[in-house]
């Protein structure tokens, strides 16, 4: 029987592999030739989630697989995004706090309150780290569980909208993505061709702001030729949740 939360998981991985297929174009595209940009929206298209919700890979299509994972530029620990759990708890107190001093008023009255925290500083170090995490671990089950040769897809999408982009090249005005852009850092597509030989595609994505990358992963020594300059800025962000309640006398009930 699947769990909620595989559940939940599913759902997102279906939402995220279903962006990429309405969405994606040449432009978002990196390292591919127009017969490796078509024949990449074909196995979109043809995917299909596992029917073992539980074991890797979350889609297959013929010959080929996709995985989802996401990946936060928050400070993560053994337990996760620190920001997401601490956002689960502020939520959790603002909610219990409005409700206790909607109990406390004795006259019947509308009441209404926000609460708000500003985020945690985001930074491009914590994304790095986030992605060669996910990214490491998702290659020991591509170990476990892939004996044949097949065309593999890292399917990553970027949870948070805390982190800008700057690029700059010579001659040329910078240009700022408001979310990270993995195809202009200077570092970490190095670190990814190593895995050249096991998955074919990456794709990163942001579905709060309908960004999408796809880098074909053995051309990226060509592709990181021509990056210059580039800043990562973190934004500053806040969290709110209204409430709006009207308390009852037991007796008008």
């Amino acid at each position: 029987m699947m769990s909620k939360n595989q559940e939940y998981q599913d759902n997102i991985g279906q939402r995220c592999l279903d962006f990429v297929k309405n969405d994606m174009n040449e432009k978002d595209c990196f390292g591919l030739s127009i017969k490796q940009y078509v024949e990449l929206k074909r196995w979109l298209n043809e995917a299909k989630p596992n029917s073992n919700s539980n074991k890797f890979p979350d889609f297959v299509f013929n010959d080929g697989f996709i995985e989802h994972f996401a990946v936060t530029s928050s400070l993560e620990n053994k337990k996760g995004a620190k920001q997401k759990k601490e956002s689960i708890v502020f939520k959790k107190n603002s909610e219990t706090n409005f409700l206790s001093n909607l109990d406390s008023i004795e006259e019947e009255i509308l009441l209404s309150h926000s609460y708000g925290r500003k985020f945690e500083e985001h930074t491009h170090f914590n994304i790095v780290n986030s992605i060669k995490k996910n990214w490491g671990k998702h290659i020991e089950s591509y170990d476990k569980n892939i004996s044949t040769s097949k065309h593999g897809i890292f399917l990553i999408q970027y949870i948070d909208i805390n982190i800008e982009t700057a690029v700059s090249r010579e001659n040329e005005p910078a240009e700022i993505f408001e979310t990270y852009r993995i195809s202009v850092d200077k570092h970490l597509p190095n670190w990814i061709y190593t895995y050249k030989e096991k998955i074919d595609y990456l794709i990163f994505v942001n579905l709060l702001l309908t960004s999408i990358e796809v880098i074909r992963i053995d051309n990226i020594p060509e592709l990181i030729e021509g990056i210059s300059n580039v800043m990562y800025a973190s934004t500053i962000g806040m969290e709110t949740h209204k409430y709006v309640g009207f308390k009852i006398r037991k007796e008008d009930i």
